[in-house]
C-alpha cells in the first residue's frame, strides 16, 4: 500500500491505495479513516483492482475546513466524484460504510454514471434513515447520539474526556472482542486527538441532521439502478433492521443481499476475511461493468 494526497476540487484528499485494475473506491465512516479498510485494500489489489481508500473530507491527513456546512452531503458527495475524476477515470466501483455508505448512496442516486457498481455495509438511504429517525420510536432511541452531537463543544468533550472513554464504549466495545486491538483503536483516537478534527467529525451530524429536520418532510428516496450489494450485519446496535429493508427496496437494479448475523455495526472490522471475500467475489462478477 502507498499513500498520498489528491486534489479533488475543493479539497485535497489523502489516499491510501493498492493495486492495478479497474478502481474500487473505499468510503468510511464515523468515527475511521482510510485505515479501516486496510484488510480489503490487500485483498482487492491481489485480486486484480486498484484499491483507493481515502480519509474523508476533515478526517485524518485530509483537509479539514472549519466551516460546518462544508460538510453537508452535496459537497462529500463531489469530494467523491471529483476523486474518481482526480483517479483518471469516468466511473468506479463505490463501496462505503456507515457515513461512507451514505455518501455512496447519495453518488449512486445522483451521477449513476460515475458508480459501476455499488456496495453498502450497514449504512441505510439517507432519506429512509431521515423517516425513520421522524416516524418509529425504536430507531430514534437508537439514534440518540445524532441529537446529542449537535451540541458543539459538548459533544467534543463528552466523546474526548479521559483519552476518548466515551467515544471507545460507543465505537470500540460495541464491537465483537479483538475486532479493535489496543494498536488499532490508537490509530483512531491519535487522528481524532488533532487540532480540529473530532469537531470536523461531528460536523457530518450538524450539517446534514440539525433538530429542525426532525419536523420536516423526508425527501423521497432515490432510486438506485446500479448493480448493488448491501452487506448488513444483523446485530447493529444502532440501526434498526428495517434500515435494511427500506433501503433495498429502492434499487431497481440487480441486487445481492448478505446478512451477517450476530455482527455488529462494525463489519469490516469485525469479520474482514468475510467482507472481503464477499467484495471481491462480487466485484469479480461486475468486472467490466
Amino acid at each position: 500500500m502507498s499513500a498520498r494526497r489528491v486534489d479533488v476540487g475543493e479539497v485535497r484528499l489523502a489516499i491510501t491505495e493498492a493495486g492495478e485494475g479497474e478502481p474500487v473506491i473505499l468510503l468510511h465512516g464515523f468515527p475511521e479513516l482510510s485505515y479501516s479498510w486496510r484488510h480489503q485494500i490487500d485483498a482487492l489489489a491481489a485480486a486484480g483492482f486498484h484499491a483507493v481508500a481515502p480519509d474523508l473530507r476533515g478526517y485524518g491527513q485530509s483537509d479539514r475546513p472549519s466551516a460546518v456546512d462544508e460538510y453537508a452531503a452535496p459537497k462529500l458527495v463531489g469530494d467523491i466524484a471529483g476523486l474518481i475524476r482526480a483517479l483518471g477515470h469516468e466511473s468506479a466501483h463505490i463501496v462505503g460504510h456507515d457515513w461512507g455508505g451514505g455518501l455512496a448512496w447519495g453518488l449512486a442516486g445522483t451521477m449513476p454514471q460515475m458508480v459501476r457498481s455499488l456496495t453498502i455495509l450497514n449504512a441505510p438511504q439517507p432519506a429512509v434513515s431521515a423517516r425513520m429517525r421522524r416516524e418509529d420510536p425504536e430507531q430514534q432511541a437508537k439514534s440518540w447520539y445524532m441529537f446529542m452531537f449537535q451540541f458543539a463543544g459538548v459533544a467534543e468533550a463528552w466523546l474526548s474526556a479521559d483519552d476518548f472513554r466515551n467515544l471507545r464504549r460507543f465505537v470500540f466495545e460495541d464491537a465483537a472482542p479483538g475486532a479493535f486491538p489496543p494498536e488499532d483503536q490508537r490509530v483512531f483516537i491519535d487522528a481524532l486527538s488533532k487540532d480540529g478534527a473530532l469537531t470536523a467529525a461531528l460536523n457530518y451530524y450538524r450539517a446534514n441532521m440539525p433538530p429542525a429536520s426532525i419536523l420536516r418532510e423526508p425527501p423521497a428516496p432515490m432510486e438506485i439502478t446500479v448493480p448493488a450489494m448491501i452487506i448488513w450485519g444483523e446485530a447493529d446496535s444502532n440501526m434498526a433492521i428495517e434500515l435494511l429493508e427500506r433501503s433495498a427496496a429502492t434499487v431497481t437494479g440487480p441486487l445481492r443481499i448478505e446478512r451477517l448475523p450476530g455482527v455488529s455495526h462494525w463489519v469490516q472490522q469485525e469479520v474482514p476475511e468475510k467482507v472481503s471475500a464477499l467484495l471481491v467475489d462480487f466485484l469479480g462478477s461486475q468486472r467490466g461493468g
